[in-house]
């Protein structure tokens, strides 16, 4: 679908694109350079994220306007506890685990902007973060499985993120075009989302990688 909404969501992403290389884990994952113990405290990280994230899309699904918006974090919800359900294979939640401040920035985040974010803004940021966030969990799975012999299943969470969800980029191309045309869409405001989401997003990369680099 091409139109103002899918250049304004490619263009968030083209002006994000640069700093992805600013990810210090992945790379270290990919040479088989991060400790084992790495992958347990995504896992554990991730218990707390997704349940944050999937009230938060519940919640701005519940505050859209538009129908194709409602769907759209819908189908963000219905996606986060499918997630939530391929952890254990990687790594049993941890009752004494104590999170990192570095890494729950992001769901923090968003829960933000479930209560004080535009919908059809928070889309338009959403989708440019999960372009890098897709790409980041594609190049985990495959390391996991060259690197350090992991089975599929505990490979599970990071190959459904790092799949392509053409149904889901439909749905916030035509939320993000029919607040255009209500004139209910700020530029400026959903490129700042954009950018805190990636400097949060790669706050929990880096801060992992900070704890968990084997040399």
């Amino acid at each position: 679908m091409t139109g103002p909404a899918r250049e304004l969501i490619d263009a968030v992403q083209a002006e994000l694109a640069p700093r992805d290389d600013d990810n210090r884990l992945v790379p270290l994952v990919a040479k088989g350079k991060a400790a084992r113990e790495v992958f347990a405290a995504i896992a554990a990280e991730e218990y707390r994220i997704v349940r944050s994230d999937w009230r938060s899309f519940l919640m701005l699904a519940s505050r859209s306007q538009e129908q194709g918006a409602r769907e759209f974090f819908a189908m963000l919800a219905s996606g986060e506890g499918l997630a939530l359900g391929k952890l254990p294979a990687l790594a049993e939640e941890s009752p004494g685990f104590e999170p990192r401040a570095g890494c729950q920035a992001y769901p923090a985040f968003v829960a933000w902007l479930a209560l004080n974010g535009e919908p059809a803004e928070v889309i338009v940021a959403i989708v440019a973060n999960f372009a890098a966030f897709g790409r980041y969990c594609a190049a985990i799975a495959a390391a996991m499985r060259e690197q350090y012999g992991f089975a599929d299943e505990a490979c599970a969470f990071f190959d459904f993120f790092g799949a392509p969800s053409p149904d889901l980029e439909d749905l916030a191309v035509r939320a993000v075009q029919a607040a255009l045309d209500a004139g209910r869409l700020s530029e400026k405001d959903a490129r700042t989302h954009a950018r805190l989401f990636q400097a949060y997003e790669l706050d929990f990369w880096n801060t992992l990688a900070d704890d968990y680099r084997r040399d």
